[in-house]
């Protein structure tokens, strides 16, 4: 029995340590331009099985997916060769296992000022502050650094500027071709106007801008320890996720919410890929005043969090030529600690929230896209928040859903290098909201996760991305949103609830029937314009424009803003 044991625990290290055949370990992050150019392969029949209904993918399968558009290369147009030989010297040592011809700063050799500045402005290589690998390790060092300007006028801001410059690093490799590692840091001071800073999705995530006034800098973190054995991949650490099929915005897990630490457990073979989630999410922020037992006259303030936590998996079918199917339960519950039921990666959740008393909030979705017609993919996903099956076929509140379809085209009207998406999303009104926990509704720190249009929305998207060289690409889009919202006195008192704000749940003093898009109608027009610019390899300009109309249909009331910015980034 003794050497039976033994030979199982060898067999084991053997697999997960042996090191052969792997590239690096770490992902690929979400807004990597890998993943556009991959996207627009996929839908040109190039790629099979790119499964991006979650994202990031691992740097071993991007790697592999360029490697197979490379053995497709008569296939693509010039620009295209172009990008793709861009994204050979960013993953060369995934695909080669040699830095060969690449540049590292700190080579601790003697420092030349001038062949510094040289490679740094002028060299198509890849860059690296630092780089070291051998047969059992690898270690790469990129240095960070944005200067950032922006301007917002309109009926928001009356013309305010703001300015800041951001600087950071990261940190990543590979021990035994099969652990990964990755940490990032930024910190950013800025100067002029917080609220043009708060106008932007990402920044806006920032702690010390939302909550302290004096503080004029703010800073983002991601780091995670990644196990990756091929067929069965672990991570656990901090890194942005994107959940679902759309094009534009993300039903299950958008870039809405501040990046969360999470578990995540994948396995996939072949057509077959299963991934399993468990998140440590914030709830509704809320404040405790206090004071001591040893001097009751002084009053203190206490921050209120409470602990919440996402709980999820995706079975996901690929045919080839055909279709990609994909399933996938959530559970959110909160303000316990960590519930071993929802640990385990081979369970129903549905059935496992219910043995557990029903306390919790559980959501199902499907979603599919097609691969049948060439240069062209459709999409389409449906999330059902509560099925009341006696009402099933009324407009009755407690069936809540929200689903979204889309039409993907490669080089409409003939155009070569473009790509033309438009989608369609409906929330119906209170979906995401839940009634019997003030912290169970579908969102984070005040933000829901998914699309942020919210519930009783409905928004169209258009988008037309043209890579004009491999080095410039524009991005146009354009979104039509009505949203039902509900109706608050001057107090800031709720006067009629239309299941328009998933942080409000339905009352029993609510109308049982829906009132789809009624309270006060808002439609909103958005167009948005973005630039980028490789100047060298590395560094980009980058330049964008929005234009926001919001129209509010019951109180007769409009307001315009246009928000502008520009910014020079370095990524070496």
């Amino acid at each position: 029995m003794k050497h039976i044991v033994g030979l199982v625990l060898l067999t084991v290290l053997t697999i997960l340590f042996c090191s052969s055949a792997f590239p690096q370990a770490e992902n690929v992050p979400t807004v990597n331009p890998v993943y556009v150019f991959l996207k627009r392969m996929e839908v040109k029949g190039i790629i099979e099985r790119y499964r991006d209904a979650i994202l990031p993918l691992s740097r071993r399968q991007v790697a592999d997916f360029l490697v197979t558009v490379r053995g497709k290369e008569d296939l693509l147009t010039q620009v295209e060769r172009d990008q793709l030989s861009d994204f050979f010297l960013e993953f060369q040592y995934d695909i080669t296992h040699s830095t060969e011809g690449s540049y590292s700063f700190l080579d601790f050799g003697e420092p030349d000022v001038g062949s510094m500045a040289n490679q740094l402005f002028m060299s198509e290589r890849q860059k690296f502050l630092y780089a070291y690998t051998d047969s059992n390790a690898t270690f790469f060092v990129d240095g960070l650094a944005t200067i950032d300007a922006r301007r917002s006028t309109g009926d928001a801001l009356h013309g305010q500027n703001a300015e800041f410059i951001q600087l950071g690093g990261r940190m990543r490799g590979t021990v035994y071709n099969k652990l990964g590692y990755y940490i990032q840091g930024t910190n950013a001071a800025f100067w002029g106007s917080r609220a043009v800073l708060m106008r932007d999705n990402i920044l806006s995530q920032s702690y010390t801008l939302n909550h302290d006034p004096e503080v004029q800098n703010f800073d983002f973190s991601e780091g995670y320890v990644r196990y990756d054995g091929n067929i069965i991949s672990a991570e656990i650490g901090q890194e942005r996720m994107l959940w679902g099929t759309g094009y534009g915005s993300k039903i299950i897990l958008s870039d809405n919410p501040r990046v969360f630490p999470f578990i995540r457990l994948d396995a996939e073979y072949k057509s077959l890929k299963y991934t399993f989630l468990h998140a440590w999410l914030l709830g509704t922020r809320s404040y405790l005043d206090f004071s001591l037992p040893s001097d009751t006259s002084a009053k203190f303030v206490e921050p209120l969090n409470a602990d919440k936590y996402l709980a999820a998996h995706r079975l996901e079918l690929s045919f080839p030529s055909l279709f990609d199917i994909g399933f996938q339960e959530m559970i959110i519950y909160s303000n316990r600690s960590i519930d071993g039921a929802y640990l385990n990666p081979l369970i129903l959740l549905e059935s496992a929230q219910r043995s557990r008393e029903e306390r919790d909030n559980n959501f199902w979705a499907f979603d599919i896209k097609t691969h049948f017609l060439k240069n062209v993919q459709l999409q389409a996903s449906i999330d059902f928040d509560d099925i009341f099956l006696k009402e099933w076929f009324k407009n009755y509140w407690d069936n809540k859903d929200a689903f979204q379809v889309g039409l993907m085209f490669m080089d409409p009207l003939g155009v070569s290098n473009t790509t033309f998406a438009v989608e369609y999303s409906h929330i119906e009104p209170f979906t995401f909201s839940h009634s019997r926990s003030r912290d169970d509704n579908y969102g984070s720190d005040g933000r829901i996760l998914g699309d942020s249009i919210g519930p009783n929305a409905e928004s169209w998207f258009f988008r037309l991305d043209d890579m004009l060289t491999h080095k410039l690409s524009a991005s146009l889009r354009f979104q039509i949103q009505r949203h039902g919202r509900n109706v608050y006195n001057a107090q800031g008192q709720l006067i009629e609830n239309v299941g328009g704000d998933y942080l409000q749940p339905h009352r029993a003093t609510d109308p049982e029937m829906k009132d789809w898009l009624g309270g006060d109608m808002v439609r909103t027009y958005i167009g948005q314009v973005y630039v980028t610019y490789q100047i060298v390899h590395q560094i980009f300009i980058d330049v964008h424009y929005q234009y926001t109309h919001e129209i509010n249909v019951g109180l007769s009331t409009e307001n315009r803003d246009q928000d502008f910015g520009a910014d020079i980034r370095f990524d070496i």
